[in-house]
């Protein structure tokens, strides 16, 4: 068994899923969760269907609060659960830690860092898709290795030899990282990619196909893109609009979004912690986002429409 100890807040999609294949490599994993999760968890073990790595069940640790300091903490809730979340881990546990949140957006790192200071690192995941659909069961379809792809970087108090460390834990699991020079770099690059396709997705409940081959969602596609970069630029971190829309190019035609999926659930929705973000960050500059701020509104309108017919 590999020597770091691991926990995980919030075993959903991402997290179980991490979890799961940690467990499955001999890594120390403790799962901090609900009362009910943490029950069907004991009793029936963490199971994991996945098209790369075969369905199997482990049973890694489980808790409702973390109850000693891990070596890496990963944060994996959705952003509409992180406050409360937060509850389950005493900020005097992890003063040791690498707290690696895999959150969408950026203003979680604002909150994070005021509860647990510099030892969070900024880090992304992407080139994944997985689902929970009970306490203790995580589907994943990514078909193949690499099994996800991570950026990381850190500003603060994590040298760069634990952020090695953790690059050669998530290899042993088939997951690609990258090192990048800031966190500005890891934040924004995800963030203007992801609003753009799931500002469109959910606005139309169509999928990333349609909304490339369709003339006007395609520019509502390509203006949500120009408006993230514009802010982005002011933010520090200068990107190419053409290798962002070349990069949504290749994502296979059939995906939809994990926003656009709570939506037509009922379920809560990142709306406000993805575009919402990006429109907040733009006002601070004097920025405006009209394209992203009139699907923001569609989108808004579906939600309560949903919500009036369940």
């Amino acid at each position: 068994m590999d020597g770091l100890s691991i926990a995980v807040l919030g075993p959903g999609g991402v997290g179980g899923f991490l979890a799961g294949v940690l467990v499955k490599e001999g890594f120390c994993v403790t799962c901090v969760t609900s009362d009910a999760s943490v029950e069907i968890i004991k009793q029936e073990g963490l199971r994991i269907e996945s098209k790369a790595f075969g369905d199997f069940t482990v049973y890694p640790k489980v808790a409702t609060r973390l109850e000693s300091e891990p070596d890496i903490l990963f944060v994996t809730m959705k952003a509409t659960t992180l406050k409360n979340a937060l509850d389950r881990v005493d900020p005097c546990l992890v003063g040791n830690s690498a707290v690696v949140p895999l959150l969408n957006g950026i203003e979680h790192m604002q909150i994070l860092r005021s509860r647990y200071g510099d030892r969070v690192v900024a880090a992304t995941i992407g080139n994944f898709s997985a689902s929970k659909v009970s306490p203790n069961h995580i589907i994943h379809t990514t078909p193949s290795a690499p099994s996800a792809h991570v950026e990381m970087a850190s500003d603060g108090d994590i040298p760069k030899s634990r952020l090695q460390e953790i690059s050669d834990m998530l290899a042993k699991v088939n997951i690609t990282v990258d090192v990048l020079d800031t966190e500005a770099v890891v934040l924004w690059r995800k963030l203007i990619r992801l609003n753009a396709i799931a500002c469109t997705t959910s606005a139309s409940d169509r999928t990333i196909g349609f909304i490339k081959s369709d003339k006007w969602w395609r520019k509502k596609l390509e203006g949500c893109v120009i408006e993230g970069i514009n802010v982005s630029n002011v933010e520090g971190v200068e990107m190419n609009s053409e290798t962002v829309m070349e990069q949504i190019d290749r994502l296979p035609d059939g995906l939809t979004t994990s926003m656009q999926r709570d939506i037509n659930a009922g379920n809560s929705s990142e709306i406000d912690a993805i575009a919402g973000a990006v429109i907040r960050a733009g006002k601070r500059h004097g920025i405006s986002c009209p394209t992203i701020e009139e699907l923001m509104n569609i989108i808004q309108d579906r939600i309560e429409t949903i919500s009036n017919t369940l």
